[in-house]
């Protein structure tokens, strides 16, 4: 057997290990980062993994569709709790979404 095979073998079995998805809101550098379907926002502090546009309801588990000012739209990590966010973002409740998510602190 060839490396190659291998080496796609063990890539994939990686990828389905437990721990190994990231969710939306965690650091990112690069979109590969951050799973399918999502990008790295690099623009946000630490980059942010989300989803681009997006409308009601079609966010991953745990994140909301939010309308931004300009009126572009992206899926944000749910919070309850300040502490549920990670440095540097803040969980607010604004009129661009239904309930609390994670913002960048700073940045209304």
């Amino acid at each position: 057997m060839s490396a190659r095979p291998v080496l796609v073998v063990l890539l994939g079995l990686a990828a389905s290990l437990p721990g190994c998805s990231t969710n939306v809101g965690d650091e990112c550098t690069a979109s590969a980062e951050c799973g399918p379907g999502r990008f790295c926002d690099r623009a946000s502090r630490g980059g942010y993994c989300t989803v681009s546009p997006c409308s009601p309801n079609s966010c991953p588990d745990n994140s909301v569709c939010v309308r931004f000012e300009n009126d572009q739209t992206f899926c944000m990590a749910l919070c309850s709790a300040q502490d549920d966010c990670r440095d540097g973002y803040d969980c607010v409740e604004d009129d661009g979404a239904p309930v609390a998510y994670c913002r960048q602190a700073n940045a209304h």
